[in-house]
This record gives C-alpha cells, sequence and structure tokens, in this order.
C-alpha cells in the first residue's frame, strides 16, 4: 500500500512540476546551473558574456533534460515496484504493464505542458521520460532475476542436503 501511495504522490509531483509556467520552471533549473557553473568554471565570470551565454544554455539543456531522466526514473522504480509487489508469480507482465504506464505518463504529461504558459510538447521528452522509467524498470527486473536465482539456489541446496 505504501509504494502505491507513493507511486499516487510522485506522479502527481510530476504533473505539478509541468503545471509550473515556463518563467517559473527556467527559474528553478536556473538556479541549479549556476550553481553548477560556479563548481566547474572557477573563472566564469572572466569568460566574455558570449562564452558565458554559451555555457549557461548548455548546462541548462544538461540539467533539464537529466531532470526529466530523473524524474522518470523515480517513477519507473515505483511503479515497478508496484507491480513486483502485486503481480504474484507473474512479474514480467507486470514489468511491461509498468513500462507501459510509465510511456502514457509521459506522453500525457508532455500533451499536458502544451497547455501550459510558455511550454511546449517535444517528442524528445517523452523519450528522455521513457528510457528513464524503462531502464528503472529493468534495473528491478534485474534485482528480482538475481533474488530468485539465489533463491532457487538456496531451495536446491536444502535438496541435496536431505
Amino acid at each position: 500500500m505504501v509504494l502505491i501511495l507513493l507511486l499516487v504522490f510522485w506522479a502527481t509531483l510530476i504533473f505539478v512540476m509541468s503545471s509550473q509556467p515556463a518563467v517559473k520552471s527556467s527559474q528553478t533549473s536556473s538556479k541549479f546551473v549556476l550553481k553548477i557553473i560556479d563548481v566547474v568554471y572557477c573563472d566564469f565570470d572572466a569568460l566574455s558574456t558570449q562564452q558565458q551565454t554559451g555555457i549557461t544554455r548548455t548546462f541548462t539543456f544538461i540539467v533539464r533534460k537529466a531532470a526529466h531522466f530523473l524524474e522518470y526514473f523515480i517513477l519507473g522504480l515505483l511503479s515497478s515496484g508496484v507491480a513486483v509487489t502485486y503481480s504474484s508469480k507473474k512479474h514480467n507482465l507486470g514489468f511491461i504493464v509498468s513500462a507501459v504506464f510509465c510511456v502514457f505518463y509521459a506522453i500525457g504529461d508532455e500533451i499536458h505542458q502544451y497547455f501550459v504558459p510558455g511550454r511546449a510538447c517535444r517528442f524528445f521528452d517523452i523519450c528522455i521520460d521513457s528510457v528513464g522509467s524503462i531502464f528503472a524498470i529493468l534495473f528491478i527486473a534485474l534485482i528480482v532475476r538475481v533474488y530468485k536465482r539465489r533463491k532457487l539456489g538456496e531451495i536446491n541446496e536444502k535438496k541435496e542436503i536431505n
């Protein structure tokens, strides 16, 4: 039940963040980008305005796309956690349902952003979101597989001892 609540909370958080107008969203990421630039470029202020603008644009792009990836990676972790918890023995089907849910949520999120002032619906963002969630789902699937193999190995060891 906790995983379901966390999943609903996280999906709601994604929706709320996507509801921010472009100005607000840009302000949030700009603060983060400037802190990163301060750490990476000690002599940033000594660079030309053109160089500063280029660096800022590059870091802004990277940070914003990494945020997309990370928020959907977490969505994928939570949705696959729910799938494993509630799908009994059919984990593969649960992982597929989880992936479909995350991809459709990403599509819906981008469509939603189309109606937010200054925001847009971008296919590239849908791809980044989908890849982030699928990486998380594959990560959980790998953990489940390793766990099952270890458990099966323990059962076989007990049979051999008896």
